[in-house]
């Protein structure tokens, strides 16, 4: 799966190169319904999408879910985060923003 998979490719008005877009992200509220999980070593974004969803490419999820979106990405071993059940509203409103 591509990292790069819900971002639009463009081309440059002026020189004409494809360039890839700016990807915006659905703010993503809790839930009653959500996992609560605590951090074990060597875990990550991407590898807890794919076991939990079956795609590492959702890897986003999990970090805006927790606000761990911009800056540090690094979860710290025990550390509680929450990881999202509803992943088909989310993905609804991220295509409707970024009009996929």
């Amino acid at each position: 799966m591509s990292r790069y998979k819900y971002t639009k490719i463009e081309s440059d008005k002026i020189t004409k190169n494809k360039v890839l877009t700016s990807t915006e992200y659905p703010v993503i509220a809790s839930s009653d319904n959500d996992i609560l999980y605590f951090v074990k070593y060597d875990d990550t974004y991407m590898n807890l999408a794919y076991r939990f969803y079956g795609d590492q490419s959702l890897w986003w999820i999990i970090a805006r879910a927790n606000n761990n979106f911009v800056g540090n990405i690094k979860m710290e071993v025990g550390q509680k985060i929450i990881i999202p059940r509803e992943v088909g509203e989310i993905l609804k409103q991220h295509t409707k923003i970024n009009r996929i």
